[in-house]
């Protein structure tokens, strides 16, 4: 007898992603090709993890390659969708060269048809985001540097670098969170990545147009971030858009340089934030330098008190003869005074000597005030400048108003928005009177100054002793800290540092070395101060951020020489910027006249913003 083969048992069959019904002995593997390039043309990082998912539901995950390949091995057939593993900024822009939107590709990752066998997939990503903390304490000197990638990463994208540094009273924060968008038609499909919102940072504006993952409005935290990192991605934005970015394809997008700084010093001690932008300022230089010998453009923005720190750099960079560095200087709305930019330092009327850069002129090709005299921030609108004047001169001798002025003068923005509708909270946090300079300064000097010197002795009552008002003992204490001073003048002198740190002469950090003498003749100021009452000689200049040029173009001839030649430009926003940060997120009006008209042109004409061409 023959055996006879039986056939095999029957199998359950099952139904493909395709809809294709297959014995379900058959096995369906794709390798699915990621080839994984930024904007710039180059490979994502070696090592980078992806996870796809597939039309089954299942999850394959793999690395990239030296070749940007990332290699897929068993997709089920049908559609796929990926997401980068800790990419912290790149997100998809394009898939086979087809753009899409970045923020909506980040909350919800496009899905992909693959067919049978093998599928190539051509992905592109924006380049991460770029930017600098010279907030804390400095490490090391190249912790105030870009990385080499990051200098290829500019040279790739037009060979320029816009640096933007925020103003006053923002804290470092952080970048936030895409927002979940459901696509999908039916809402009782599985999606193939169920937590792509998650994988990285939001370093993209979004919330810009209406539609089904957002709102008209625009996002603020947490889908915006917070802080200076909540400037950045308002910022970045709006420059790409007034370059000519459109929402329908974003792989043009620059980044620009993002510079934090430490403006948050608490409620009252604006003194405070402008010795740290100083310090932040001195920081700057060293990036200026590496951007300079990498044969990078450099163009700076900055907003409000942000421009104490560009000045800072830039004086430093005048004094050592570092002549047009850099090409555009835009300072919005800064916070400095109308005359910061006279080349003769005896025009300054800051008590300190803080008020003029008198060398900043020199490392700038061309500078740019954006100034609204609405800004109530910054200063009274014309028509409450003269009554705003008359009540700060009868409020002076209050008992009361002197003894509330660092509780009343706070730094929150809120606060802020309403004392500028009383004059103008910038005037009011320095030194118009007596108070708002005192304070600070005797509170910098804590610790520092030896006793009896920014603080007064206090006399005894009734006199009695050698000394019964302390003035013997005040006159050796002030000898002794003008001795101090003198003595860290030298040392920084002695160490060959080009730009020493200082301490008790930090109010003069906006010098690149300060000479004995210079130090000298500030203790002499401290001390001439604190004799009457700290009581300045010379009425406060208004806000360069409100006036502009106006008034100092009549005294100065060399303003005006400037101004004529276009070194020094402005933009007078009084009749459409009401709003101290009304930029971040802009009106029609703003947008046009002041990103598109005022900033972005003329940078497209004269330097450049990424490979945007002028128009």
């Amino acid at each position: 007898m023959t055996d006879t083969l039986s056939p095999p048992p029957l199998q359950p069959s099952r139904t493909s992603a395709t809809g294709v019904s297959m014995p379900a002995h058959c096995s369906v593997g794709v390798t699915v090709l990621i080839v994984h390039r930024d904007t710039l043309g180059r490979y994502l990082p070696e090592g980078t993890l992806v996870r796809l998912g597939d039309a089954a539901g299942k999850s394959i995950s793999a690395t990239i390659d030296a070749e940007g390949v990332s290699r897929h091995e068993g997709a089920a057939p049908g559609k796929v969708a990926w997401q980068l593993m800790d990419a912290h900024g790149q997100h998809l822009v394009a898939v086979d060269d087809e753009p899409l939107e970045p923020c909506r590709a980040a909350a919800a990752p496009p899905e992909v048809d693959i067919a049978m066998d093998e599928t190539t997939i051509q992905a592109t990503y924006l380049p991460p985001p770029i930017s600098l903390n010279l907030r804390d304490e400095m490490t090391s000197p190249e912790a105030d540097l870009l990385s080499e990638a990051q200098l290829e990463q500019l040279r790739l994208a037009g060979n320029n670098a816009t640096l933007f540094l925020h103003g006053y009273n923002v804290p470092l924060g952080q970048y936030g969170t895409f927002a979940a968008w459901d696509k999908r038609s039916d809402i009782n499909a599985q999606p193939l990545l169920t937590t792509a919102h998650t994988a990285s940072s939001a370093t993209l504006l979004q919330g810009i147009n209406a539609g089904e993952h957002t709102s008209a409005e625009y996002r603020e935290e947490p889908d915006n971030g917070n802080g200076a990192y909540n400037w950045f991605v308002h910022m970045e934005y709006q420059l790409n858009r007034a370059a000519g970015m459109t929402e329908e394809d974003w792989r043009p997008y620059t980044r620009m340089v993002g510079i934090a700084w430490f403006g948050d010093t608490g409620s009252v001690d604006f003194f405070q934030a402008e010795l740290n932008a100083m310090a932040a300022g001195r920081r700057l230089v060293a990036l200026l330098e590496q951007l300079v010998e990498a044969g990078i453009a450099i163009n700076i923005i900055s907003h409000s008190l942000g421009a104490r720190a560009v000045l800072t750099a830039l004086n430093i960079l005048g004094e050592q003869e570092h002549h047009q560095w850099i090409d555009n200087v835009y300072l919005w709305q800064p916070a400095v005074a109308d005359n910061a930019l006279v080349n003769d330092a005896s025009q300054d009327s800051h008590p300190l000597g803080m008020g003029v850069f008198p060398d900043a002129h020199q490392a700038a090709s061309k500078i740019v005030v954006l100034q609204s005299q609405q800004d109530g921030i910054l200063g009274p609108p014309p028509s409450q400048a003269d009554s705003f004047w008359r009540q700060a001169a009868e409020y002076v001798p209050s008992v009361w108003l002197g003894s509330k002025l660092n509780d009343i003068f706070s730094a929150d923005d809120r606060l802020d928005a309403l004392l500028g509708t009383f004059g103008g909270a910038y005037n009011k946090k320095w030194w118009i009177i007596p108070i708002g300079l005192e304070g600070p300064v005797t509170r910098y000097y804590d610790g520092k100054a030896p006793t009896d010197t920014v603080r007064p002795p206090i006399p005894r009552q009734p006199p009695a002793g050698p000394d019964p008002y302390g003035r013997e003992r005040a006159a050796q204490s002030w000898a002794v800290f003008r001795e101090q001073a003198i003595q860290e003048a030298r040392d920084a002198l002695a160490s060959a540092d080009p730009l020493p740190t200082y301490d008790l002469l930090a109010p003069l950090a906006h010098h690149a070395v300060v000479s004995e003498e210079r130090a000298a003749a500030y203790i002499d100021t401290l001390q001439w101060l604190v004799g009457r009452n700290w009581r300045a000689g010379k009425a406060p200049r208004a806000a360069l951020g409100s006036i502009g040029f106006g008034a100092v173009s009549a005294e100065s001839l060399f303003i005006e020489n400037l101004l004529r030649n276009k070194i020094f430009d402005f933009v007078d926003q009084t009749s459409w910027l009401f709003d101290h940060s009304g930029m971040k997120i802009p009106s029609t009006e703003v947008f046009e006249k002041s990103y598109q008209e005022g900033i972005v042109r003329p940078l497209l004409r004269e330097s450049g913003f990424g490979d945007y061409k002028p128009t």
